[in-house]
C-alpha cells in the first residue's frame, strides 16, 4: 500500500561526547489487509541517561499495541490519549526494572496512523508530522515555542496527558513525513508557518519514482550526515517518509 523510507542519524554534539543517537522510529502496516500505516517517532531527552532506551521502547510499544488493536477504533482523541498512557506505563515499568527514575528514559512521541480514507495523528513534545494529499503539504501540529530554550514535553512527565495534541481527519492522505526537532529548522519555514516545499517535494518525488526503495537508504543516510545538514543542527536527526502507492 505504501512506499516507505526512514533513518536516524546521531548529531555532531552527541558524537563529540560519545553519546549514542537518542532518536528512534518504527514503520509498519497493520489492520485488515495491511491497509493501515503506522509511523511512530521518539526523541530521547538529551539530559536523560537512558533516553535512547526510552525512545526505542516507546516506538516498539506503539507498534505492539496498535497491531493488536483495530486501527479504526484508535481514531478518536480519547483513544489516542489512552494509547499514549499505555505506552507510558511500559516506560515506567522499564525504568523500575532498570532501577532508575522514569525521567532517565524521557522521550517525546509522535504517531501517525493512516488508513484508506481516515488518518489519526498525535504528538507529545517537539518534532513535526507533515502530510499531503495532492494539494501541497501542511504541518499537522505546528511546533510551539517552549518557555525555556531546549525545553519540551516528555512522555514520562506527570502532566503528559494534557500536553498531547491530537487530530483525526476524514482525508485520503497520500504523502506523510515525520521528523525530530533536529530537522525542524531545515524542513519548516517558521516565518510562513509551513513546510519547506523545496525540502519535501524532491524527497517524495524520489521515493515515488525510484524502482528499488532499498537503494534510497544510503543516500538518505548520507544526507542526514552531510555538512549542509550538520551546519544547521548538531542534534540527532530522524526523517521518515511514506508515499501511498497509486
Amino acid at each position: 500500500m505504501w512506499r516507505t523510507l526512514g533513518e536516524s542519524a546521531p548529531g555532531t554534539s552527541h558524537a563529540a561526547r560519545s553519546v549514542p543517537c537518542q532518536d528512534a522510529f518504527r514503520v509498519c502496516h497493520c489492520g485488515p489487509g495491511g491497509a493501515w500505516l503506522l509511523v511512530a517517532v521518539a526523541d530521547g531527552a538529551g539530559s536523560a541517561s537512558r533516553s535512547d532506551v526510552g525512545a526505542e521502547l516507546v516506538c516498539d510499544e506503539f507498534v505492539r499495541l496498535v497491531t493488536r488493536a483495530v486501527p479504526a477504533d484508535l481514531c478518536a482523541p480519547a483513544a489516542l490519549v489512552d494509547l499514549f498512557a499505555a505506552v507510558r506505563s511500559a516506560v515506567l515499568a522499564r525504568a523500575d526494572a532498570l532501577e532508575v527514575p522514569p525521567r532517565e528514559l524521557a522521550s517525546t512521541a509522535l504517531v501517525a496512523l493512516v488508513g484508506p480514507e481516515t488518518a489519526a495523528f498525535a504528538q507529545l513534545g517537539d518534532g513535526a508530522i507533515v502530510c499531503g494529499a495532492g494539494d501541497g503539504y501542511r504541518v499537522v501540529f505546528w511546533p510551539e515555542p517552549a518557555e525555556y530554550a531546549n525545553a519540551t514535553d516528555f512522555l514520562t512527565d506527570d502532566g503528559f496527558a494534557g500536553a498531547i495534541r491530537t487530530e483525526v481527519v476524514a482525508d485520503r492522505v497520500t504523502e506523510l513525513a515525520a521528523l525530530t526537532d533536529g530537522l525542524q529548522r531545515l524542513a519548516l519555514d517558521f516565518a510562513a508557518r509551513a513546510p519547506h516545499a523545496g525540502f519535501f517535494t524532491p524527497l517524495f518525488r524520489r521515493l515515488r519514482t525510484e524502482p528499488d526503495t532499498e537503494a534510497l537508504f544510503e543516500p538518505l543516510r548520507q544526507f542526514l550526515n552531510s555538512a549542509r545538514v550538520n551546519e544547521r543542527t548538531d542534534d540527532d536527526k530522524t526523517l521518515v517518509l511514506a508515499a501511498r502507492r497509486p
